[in-house]
């Protein structure tokens, strides 16, 4: 997935490299920063005395010494917040965008991020998280590389946003349960076992008033419906979708698109279609054909499908804020 949001400790996740928040002087006194500085060991800081100092929005890198899961450390410098009329969100997107430019130049595959200037700098959660989704949503509309984001508790949301509370009435409408009553629940089990019995008796006259039926009749033909490779690819030729678009806006790794559309038989999980129909844009009408092409539904019974319904029907298309909502909802985001 080339961004994922998760709950992980920095120094638990394997990544080509890891980004250490860190100030002008390198001091290593944060709590991120600390701990990496501890983890890595002695040769790091030596590495660091030997540095010059760092402007905010600044990054560098190093070695990554007694750290096995990295291979290099990028430091990035992190504005203090004080109002946030001091330029302090152009500074910490900088610190992304320099700290993905960086790893591009490095050649790595993946890199690891903290919420940046979220913890002693003091930047609110809700502002720093939405700054970090959208400075690498953009760099990843241009470049491919697998990011992850660590963050570590809901108050890194922002829960007071419109969209997140426009999404939690929702979902509290469509599941809050609308009968409790005995009655109601007996009334409705009695009226499927009427309608039951009523086709299964209709059937039965059928089958008793067909003359010409025979064991010997031959076996009618049926089309098989398109498969969902063959489903996508169609929806992406009509739309004139370029590919790139398609996977880049749906989270997608590249490699796996190509063999999503290379395998007739390919069987996605219901997280990867929803992805495609946000990525393609799709109405509800045709995310619901895309769904049933992979054997799915969107229920009206889960949040999971709850959400990705509102977005859709809201024509939200924003992979990486519904990934956020998903997130906090404690549901699997999108893309692979």
């Amino acid at each position: 997935m080339p961004l994922q949001i998760s709950r992980n400790d920095i120094l638990g996740i394997k990544a080509d490299a890891i980004v250490c928040p860190t100030d002008a002087v390198f001091s290593g006194s944060g709590g991120t920063d600390r701990l990496i500085h501890q983890a890595a060991g002695i040769r790091l800081d030596e590495a660091c005395s030997r540095l010059p100092f760092l402007k905010q929005g600044q990054a560098v890198h190093t070695g990554s010494y007694d750290l096995k899961n990295c291979s290099y450390i990028i430091h990035a410098c992190g504005p203090i917040y004080v109002d946030g009329k001091h330029g302090e969100e152009e500074v910490l997107a900088s610190c992304y965008r320099e700290s993905l430019d960086l790893a591009k130049e490095l050649e790595l595959s993946s890199i690891a991020f903290p919420l940046i200037s979220s913890g002693n700098f003091a930047f609110p959660k809700g502002s720093a998280l939405r700054i970090a989704s959208d400075t690498i949503a953009s760099f990843l509309l241009d470049n491919e590389m697998d990011v992850s984001l660590l963050v570590y508790d809901k108050e890194s949301f922002d829960s007071a946003n419109k969209l997140y509370a426009d999404i939690r009435d929702y979902l509290t409408d469509h599941l809050r349960p609308k009968h409790d009553s005995v009655s109601h629940h007996i009334a409705k089990r009695e009226e499927k076992e009427k309608v039951s019995y009523e086709l299964m008796e209709e059937a039965k006259f059928s089958l008793g008033k067909s003359e010409s039926y025979s064991y010997n009749a031959p076996i009618p033909r049926f089309e098989p419906d398109e498969s969902f490779s063959e489903c996508l690819i169609r929806m992406i030729d009509e739309r004139k979708i370029p590919d790139p678009e398609v996977y880049k806006k749906a989270n997608i790794d590249r490699k796996h698109f190509n063999h999503i559309k290379n395998t007739k038989d390919y069987r996605p999980k219901k997280k990867t279609v929803a992805a495609l129909a946000i990525g393609m844009k799709l109405n509800m009408k045709d995310t619901n054909t895309l769904m049933e092409r992979a054997g799915f539904v969107l229920s009206r019974s889960s949040k999971f499908d709850l959400i990705i319904r509102y977005c859709i029907e809201h024509q939200i298309y924003d992979i990486f804020r519904i990934n956020e909502i998903l997130f906090e909802e404690d549901q699997e985001t999108l893309g692979c």
